[in-house]
């Protein structure tokens, strides 16, 4: 009769279990699909950065157990990449990863990471400093969106339809490609004639001769072919680096998810830089010491004493931006070791 009883007792105990389980499995299940967002990015599948795009959504989608899912529109399929942050402001998209200087106006505060010259924007340094900027940039901001993750650091070679000398003076009243925004004070302090193209027309714009040159990432200069109207190539060692497209989200559907969601958005949005920038770095490197000399380039390095000037000339840059951006602004030069 015991041993009756007993078995009774464990055979209920397993069935409570059993039902406890399937229960907790289906309230994960019916909490799988909280929301799928829309994400726009001007890059498509091939390109290089929509490996960062792609690393920020699966991250997303596995941390959260499918609780939030990305639709991604690429290629500028579902807005044009410089309406990208005001369609977000408005509701229309719920995330992106935006360029900082189209639309500028609506976030001047992303001027102080797209100012060349900041010592603590390179590769390594970025991840470093990038959750403290973040912060200060999110309080700043007077739109209805939230700065995710800064990934994308821009470390810029020259490239012309000249012949280059590895000196300051190649810049000199070069008609050289721009996307805008916070690029031209540090541009026109180099001596040269910045021209607002977008960026896909760059090819054409060289040809034709409305600009005769343009910094660029190493890859976008190659998936771009740029080489074939501008084959010349200079590289500046230190320098023209910046931080120049974010992760954004509309801040309606920000408040509206759980807090252990946003904390988790918040972490990919800081992960993804390294991931990120270690790319990068690879990529540069086996541009420059191998696909490059395939394609019969051979790009000038500038020199430590010229490569000094260059910074010595972008210095002045900073202080009217930090002037203009106020108390946050000087918090994030701080940070980004600009004196």
């Amino acid at each position: 009769m015991k041993v009756t009883r007993f078995t009774v007792c464990i055979l209920l105990a397993l069935i409570v279990a059993f039902a406890g389980l399937n229960t907790a499995k289906e309230a994960v299940a019916g909490n799988k699909a909280v929301r799928t967002l829309k994400l726009a990015t001007l890059y498509s599948e091939g390109k290089e950065l929509f490996e960062t795009v792609k690393f920020f959504t699966n991250e997303v989608e596995k941390r959260t157990q499918g609780r939030i899912t990305f639709k991604i529109f690429p290629g500028n399929s579902l807005v044009p990449s410089k309406q990208a942050l005001s369609a977000v402001h408005n509701g229309v998209v719920d995330v992106a990863f935006v360029p900082a200087a189209y639309e500028q106006q609506l976030w001047p505060i992303t001027a102080m990471t797209m100012t060349y010259g900041a010592p603590n924007i390179t590769y390594e340094k970025w991840r470093k400093v990038h959750d403290q900027i973040r912060e200060i940039m999110n309080q700043t901001l007077n739109i209805k969106v939230v700065i995710l993750g800064m990934p994308h650091v821009l470390n810029y070679f020259y490239y012309s339809k000249q012949p280059l000398t590895g000196s300051l003076k190649d810049f000199d009243k070069a008609l050289v490609r721009s996307a805008g925004g916070a690029y031209d004070p540090s541009l026109k302090a180099l001596g040269c004639s910045p021209v607002k193209i977008p960026a896909p027309e760059v090819y054409m714009a060289l040809q034709k001769g409305t600009i005769d040159s343009g910094w660029n990432i190493y890859s976008r200069y190659v998936e771009g072919k740029l080489f074939e109207v501008a084959p010349n190539v200079m590289v500046i060692p230190k320098g023209m680096v910046i931080s120049g497209q974010h992760f954004v989200i509309n801040k309606g559907i920000w408040k509206s998810l759980p807090e252990d969601i946003q904390k988790i958005m918040l972490q990919v949005g800081t992960d993804v830089v390294a991931f990120t920038n270690d790319r990068s770095a690879t990529s540069d490197k086996k541009i420059l010491e191998e696909v490059l000399p395939k394609i019969g380039i051979k790009p000038i390095i500038m020199s430590k004493e010229e490569n000094k000037r260059l910074i010595d000339r972008l210095t002045p840059v900073w202080v009217p931006v930090k002037k203009k951006l106020g108390k946050p602004g000087e918090e994030i030069a701080e940070i980004l070791g600009v004196r």
